[in-house]
């Protein structure tokens, strides 16, 4: 099981990487072709809205409450029951998905106002028709979340991790051959039409593989999906939506300021490179898996696995904030720097992505926790301090914005990020007595945070003394290895069956 599960940890990751390295690439291509400005922000807005509102509506809570009935539904029966499930399931998220993309067409100023509070009434009006053709894309992505659930309960992640490299491939070419910032009505319908190749191609292997089989009778009697599912179903899209909610809240107030937008979402888009690796490797392979160990009572199983997948996550996710922190000016200046994308946008996009990137580890760890909640059935707590959470994120951007501008709206973003982490860890230890790491007591929790303050207290005073970018990338490497060593030696020493191999 254990070969098993790195395989496929293994083969997402090479999907993953792709997806993500084409998703860099189209916003490579958005800073070369409309720089920071309004165009751009509007871009942002456009390309974001129906993954967005999939993840915080409909689709964000579908692995978490999907995987688990399916594989418990299958335990009962000989698997008439998840197909019908499944099916419904469809049927019933495309209409009510459907329903609300209307609905919000129909209100698409006062929407639109909602997801950029900085532009101004002009702004806005330009802004409606394209959100409204962007609208479209959202039944697909929708239903593209239940496929995708469907396919990693059948332990077959590796064709939704593909879904992103798909849809960035076609919006690049859109980009790069037809955007210009007078011609943004493009990228709206190569939105539409990228959200339709990606669920094509999920729905072709979950016909192939049989899930849809015998789901098709009987299939207005909707007593599969009973209301002890729909109430977890809501509670988990809630708290996971508030979650995705935080980054789309925050470049609302960015949007105060002159191109805030397209200087969230850059200093963004480096955090979720390495982010959304790992975190897709955890919903997708370890997730599933996590969720049968628990249905089938094999709590030490789950607990040695969600052990296992911390250690992993603060080996990689420390050493990479050193060294992102260190060498973030160079690494902006050589990936955006050109075309329409100027030295003076590269220096505040660097300051942004410094102060962005001390969230990184508190990102990723809140996946895992908010995973072991949903594998043991458990919703109502990760809602609870979700929402506790979102409001602490609007109170901190309206004060540090006053003080620091944009960086303040950043670092309420990092701060909140921190913030429901711990609940979440503490919540999960109290509740569940699970631990997130365990073996590792508070000291060596104390020792972690310690050493990674540490690193990057070490690159701020390089950046000092170094201005040479070669020279910076260099010694930014050194000390991220520095730290990648002392983490694993914490590790080796306090995390069970790390002192004999490094695996899942």
């Amino acid at each position: 099981m254990s070969r098993s599960v790195s395989i496929s940890a293994l083969l997402v990751a090479i999907a993953m990487i792709f997806g993500r390295l084409t998703g860099l690439l189209r916003v490579l291509g958005l800073a070369t072709v409309l720089g920071v400005s309004y165009a751009n922000d509007l871009a942002v807005l456009m390309i974001s809205v129906p993954d967005f509102l999939n993840a915080m509506l409909i689709g964000g809570a579908m692995a978490a409450v999907l995987v688990p009935e399916i594989h418990r539904r299958n335990q009962e029966s000989a698997g008439q029951s998840a197909s019908q499930l499944i099916v419904q399931t469809m049927l019933a998220v495309a209409l009510i998905s459907g329903i609300l993309a209307l609905l919000l067409a129909c209100v698409a100023p006062w929407f639109t106002r909602g997801l950029a509070s900085g532009f101004s009434a002009a702004q806005i009006s330009q802004a409606s028709p394209l959100i409204m053709i962007v609208l479209w894309a959202f039944p697909l992505s929708t239903v593209t979340a239940v496929t995708g659930a469907v396919l990693q309960s059948q332990h077959k992640p590796l064709v939704p991790a593909y879904g992103n490299l798909f849809f960035n491939l076609i919006l690049i070419l859109a980009i790069l051959f037809w955007v210009t910032p007078d011609q943004l009505s493009i990228l709206a319908w190569a939105v539409v039409g990228a959200a339709l190749f990606r669920l094509v191609t999920q729905l072709i292997p979950c016909f192939i593989t049989g899930a849809f089989q015998g789901g098709f009778r009987n299939l207005l009697k909707f007593e599969t999906l009973n209301r002890r599912l729909i109430v977890k179903y809501f509670q988990a899209l809630t708290a996971i939506g508030l979650v995705i909610a935080f980054p789309v809240v925050s470049r609302s107030f960015a949007s105060a300021f002159t191109g805030g937008i397209s200087l969230f979402e850059y200093a963004q888009k480096l955090v979720e490179l390495p982010r959304g690796l790992l975190g897709a490797i955890l919903t997708m392979v370890i997730f599933p898996r996590l969720s049968h160990a628990f249905a089938e009572g094999k709590a030490d199983v789950g607990s040695r696995m969600i052990s296992q997948a911390s250690g992993l996550i603060l080996l990689i996710s420390i050493p990479v904030t050193v060294v992102i922190y260190g060498c973030a000016e160079p690494m902006i200046s050589l990936l955006f720097q050109r075309g329409q994308f100027s030295a003076y946008d590269a220096t505040r996009t660097a300051e942004l992505l410094q102060i962005a990137i001390l969230s990184m580890p508190a990102l990723i760890m809140s996946i895992l926790t908010m995973d072991v909640f949903y594998a043991r059935h458990e919703t109502m707590i990760p809602f609870k301090f979700s929402l506790i959470s979102l409001g602490c994120l609007v109170v901190l951007s309206l004060v540090l914005r006053n003080f620091m501008g944009i960086s303040g709206v950043m670092l309420a973003f990092v701060l909140t990020s921190w913030f429901h982490f711990l609940m979440l860890t503490v919540g999960l230890h109290l509740k569940m007595q699970v631990s997130v790491i365990e073996g590792v007591n508070l000291k060596h929790c104390a020792a972690l945070v310690l050493l990674t303050f540490s690193g990057i207290a070490i690159s701020a005073m390089i950046l000092r003394v170094i201005t040479e970018p070669v020279m910076l990338v260099v010694y930014s490497g050194f000390v991220g290895l520095f730290c990648f060593g002392a983490v694993l030696l914490i590790l080796r020493n306090h995390l069970p069956r790390f002192h004999r191999k490094l695996s899942l």
